[in-house]
């Protein structure tokens, strides 16, 4: 009983340690943890995490299955092997862990999150797509699965779907705070939509918030070109030259502006997406 407390002391340090971003520290802590006592999961876990986050990945998946088997099967800890399955391209066990863990609970909104994203990586978007919304159902918000229906209706051509998913996202944010990530996909459904002036109130939040990506300053531009604002999609353009000199999108754009005016630059002009 000792060793199984100091393993658990040690384990709190860890994740106290984790959450600071000391993953070095977090690593030895949890070593520490699992040679006080081996059979705690919490510990397995813990230490499964670290050695993923510094690319020790199959000792890491190693690690977390041996955390998987001392849980007696949780789901949540299914979920966690699962998803390192799956960003290992092991689909067929990221799909078995999916399985394992709603069979355990039919009610865990994330282990209904991992059988959408199985699914879509095998291609079945439809399936998929109901999988998401039934983790949706029963958790939100969820802004991994949020995102990814989004882009799904996008893909299918469905813009206000995906507008009226992101919006709902945003809408679990204070207006100052809607993340970049969910900005600009608005923005590029709302033009999609047809609401120029909106999208590029949206995309032109997402350029002063942080570090703007060429790939934002370039869809800025389209937008405003669509707007008929010329002079702001050259100083957009000339900000994405500026973020990268090769983008090539960018350079596409402003060749056209030079070469055609306006109205062809836009005909022109590469779809966007995200």
């Amino acid at each position: 009983m000792e060793r199984l407390s100091a393993a658990r002391q040690l384990s709190l340090q860890g994740l106290e340690a984790q959450r600071r971003g000391h993953w070095s520290e977090a690593e030895s802590l949890f070593a520490a943890a699992i040679l006080q006592c081996p059979a705690d999961e919490r510990a397995r876990c813990g230490y499964a995490e670290t050695l993923w986050q510094r690319g020790a990945r199959a000792a890491a998946v190693s690690h977390m299955e041996e955390a998987v088997r001392l849980s007696g099967y949780d789901p949540q800890r299914l979920v966690q092997l699962g998803r390192m399955y799956l960003a290992l391209g092991d689909v067929p066990r990221a799909a078995e862990s999916a399985t394992r863990a709603i069979q355990a609970n039919s009610q865990h909104a994330a282990a209904w999150a991992l059988r959408g994203e199985v699914l879509l990586t095998q291609g079945h978007t439809e399936e998929a797509l109901a999988a998401l919304h039934r983790a949706l159902a029963l958790e939100q918000p969820q802004p991994d699965v949020q995102l990814a229906v989004a882009r799904i209706y996008w893909q299918q051509g469905r813009p206000q779907r995906a507008y009226s998913t992101l919006e709902a996202l945003a809408a679990t944010y204070p207006p100052e705070q809607v993340p970049v990530e969910v900005l600009v996909p608005m923005g590029i459904a709302l033009r999609q939509m047809g609401r120029l002036s909106e999208a590029s109130e949206r995309l032109a939040q997402a350029v002063q918030r942080g570090d703007p990506s060429a790939d934002l300053w370039y869809e800025l531009a389209q937008t405003q070109l669509a707007l008929g604002d010329t002079a702001a999609a050259w100083q957009s353009l000339e900000a994405a030259l500026q973020r990268d000199p090769e983008h090539a999108p960018s350079l596409a754009l402003r060749q056209s502006l030079g070469d055609a005016g306006p109205s062809m630059a836009l005909a022109r002009a590469p779809l966007g997406g995200w």
